[in-house]
């Protein structure tokens, strides 16, 4: 259980680095900050979305098969997960 809710708020800090990283992509950038946003964009751009889709359908499994209880997680986190992945969904494809 603690693993999972490590993992949820882990993809969430890479959903954040996504969010930043489109923000960056249609906004003009000066390049200031660039050691920064090449972590920010590994972290959005490569891991989020694949770390993201296969999570999400792991705990919707595990709270379909009542393994785990909505409770234990943090709730807020796994929805905004959730939203995030419809985001990633309709830029990525």
């Amino acid at each position: 259980m603690r693993l999972i809710r490590f993992l949820l708020k882990f993809v969430f800090i890479c959903n954040l680095c996504f969010i930043i990283g489109e923000i960056l992509r249609i906004t003009a950038y000066n390049h200031n900050w660039d050691g920064l946003v090449k972590h920010v964009l590994v972290l959005g751009v490569g891991i989020a979305f694949p770390t993201n889709f296969l999570l999400s359908i792991i705990v919707g499994v595990l709270l379909l098969i009542r393994k785990i209880e909505w409770k234990s997680l943090p709730p807020w986190v796994y929805l905004s997960n959730l939203a995030i992945l419809i985001v990633q969904l309709i830029v990525s494809f």
